[in-house]
């Protein structure tokens, strides 16, 4: 058991855990991705819990606080003074299964969709590192994306896979394939067909059936690139053409928009302008943190992550304190 699920039976055995989620206020949104149990080509850290378990979690939210579609609640005034909110971002086809618990729930939530994926489905790029990665740490020689290479040295899978991931975040940019091809070679793996990919994605029906089940839908770019990394007009594209395409098979307007990766330094102010030329009323975040009832700033809505180790006890507590343990 670990500590925050210790600490989670403390404060129910004691009845404390009423008294802590009077300790703050404001919006607090759950983001989850992907549901289920990952197979030989996923990632596996984009899972977020089953099925099962994410109708349990919904259910014992629901039972503690108010769940709001995290796109059109106010939480600034008004009660009950302590929100929740719930959103799924990329675009899987397993989160349909996640939008069919939220409205047999009767609970609004909130998915991103990366368009491109819909359009044209293939297998996205964390998921490719960790098919790559997935013999084992191998030694990586200087690169432009490795300046200094990469020793592996006391590395597990999961630390080399991580390392990888993070590097191309930083330092792909627009290069994202070049730098799959590079890493395919160093490691002598293939990398993965497009068309093993097609059923891994929502479809433009099934994007369409969100809305028809009640649920907010946003854009999250065409590619899910990290947009600081890239230039002005690249920016705009994957933004712009997110937002239009889902416009147009929706037959609405979207006016929702998340960062992709969701860092401090994933967006910029290049970005924030983008997105108010766009017409965007609010773009979320993913580093922690919980929306206060004085936060204002409509183009950073902080959300707090749902990991597969993330038990209905830790969710529990997490809503219960998340000053504490969903903190920036």
């Amino acid at each position: 058991m670990s500590r925050t699920e210790q600490a989670a039976r403390l404060l129910r055995l004691t009845r404390l855990d009423a008294l802590a989620r009077r300790t703050w206020s404001g919006l607090l949104i759950f983001n989850y991705h992907r549901f289920g149990r990952p197979g030989a080509q996923d990632d596996p850290d984009l899972y977020s819990a089953t099925l099962d378990d994410f109708a349990t979690h919904v259910a014992e939210l629901a039972d503690r606080f108010e769940i709001v579609p995290a796109g059109s609640a106010e939480w600034s005034e008004g009660g009950p003074a302590r929100r929740v909110a719930i959103t799924v971002d990329d675009g899987y086809r397993d989160q349909l299964g996640a939008a069919e618990v939220l409205a047999a729930q009767g609970v609004v939530g909130s998915f991103f969709i990366c368009t491109g994926f819909v359009d044209e489905p293939h297998h996205a790029w964390w998921d490719e590192i960790a098919w790559l990665t997935a013999d084992g740490p191998v030694s990586l020689p200087p690169s432009e994306w490795f300046p200094g290479g990469l020793d592996p040295v006391g590395m597990t899978q999961t630390a080399f896979r991580r390392r990888v991931n993070l590097a191309y975040k930083t330092r792909a940019g627009e290069a994202g394939e070049k730098f799959l091809d590079d890493l395919a070679e160093v490691v002598g793996r293939p990398r993965l067909p497009a068309d093993a990919a097609v059923d891994h994605w929502m479809s433009w029906d099934d994007v369409r059936s969100l809305r028809e089940m009640g649920m907010e839908v946003g854009a999250h770019s065409v590619s899910h690139p990290v947009l600081a990394t890239l230039p002005q007009q690249r920016q705009h594209d994957e933004i712009a053409d997110s937002v239009e395409r889902l416009s147009k098979e929706l037959a609405e307007p979207v006016d929702l928009f998340s960062y992709p990766v969701g860092a401090r330094t994933s967006f910029d102010d290049t970005t924030r302008e983008v997105l108010s030329d766009m017409g965007i009323r609010r773009a979320f975040s993913f580093y922690g943190g919980v929306n206060g009832r004085a936060h204002e700033d409509m183009l950073d809505v902080q959300r707090a992550g749902v990991y597969a180790d993330h038990t209905t006890p830790v969710v529990r507590v997490m809503a219960d304190l998340p000053g504490v343990l969903c903190r920036s």
